[in-house]
């Protein structure tokens, strides 16, 4: 018994096992956690609401491939009288989120910024619906004054309302 504690076997023996247990551990959370995660996470149709959108049932999801780059996902009525975006810019912090809803002409009927790594109390001025109400009704992000002291935020907003409006011009030419 004594060589099998003091020699190589033992101690692989034991870590091996102890590994095994670990990594079964793993799985098991993993297994668990993966459909809480799933459902937490928030498609752009789910996020941004606005005057006269249709059930969210009624959007279906386009591919983004052939968008700008930054959209991450896409959605449209049947009709094209609604978009929905998510687009992803650089801000201050890191990669921010926005939820952009489009009419059937191409102005802004709804936004929401989503994840962020902006400054708290500064960056989310950004994202005040005082602010972003200014951008309904107008297709030119460049139509509204950047927030004083968030300019970097304030121009991944307007970034992102360009890739939407370049994404909503790509699907109606």
């Amino acid at each position: 018994m004594s060589r099998f504690r003091d020699g190589m076997i033992g101690p692989t023996v034991v870590l091996s096992i102890i590994c095994f247990v670990a990594a079964l551990l793993l799985s098991f959370t993993y297994n668990i956690t993966t459909p809480v995660i799933e459902a937490n996470k928030k498609s752009a149709v789910n996020e941004v609401s606005f005057t006269g959108m249709p059930t969210t049932t009624s959007f279906t999801q386009l591919d983004p491939a052939g968008l700008p780059d930054g959209i991450a996902e896409a959605f449209m009525t049947a009709d094209r009288s609604y978009y929905i975006f998510m687009a992803v810019t650089k801000g201050w912090g890191g990669p921010v989120t926005f939820y952009v809803g489009l009419d059937a002409d191409g102005h802004y009927a709804g936004i929401k910024m989503g994840e962020n790594s902006e400054t708290p109390g500064l960056g989310s001025k950004v994202a005040a619906p005082d602010y972003l109400d200014k951008f309904y009704g107008h297709s030119d992000p460049g139509s509204v004054d950047a927030v004083t002291g968030v300019t970097i935020t304030t121009n991944a907003l307007k970034a992102a309302l360009a890739l939407c409006s370049e994404a909503f011009d790509i699907l109606n030419q």
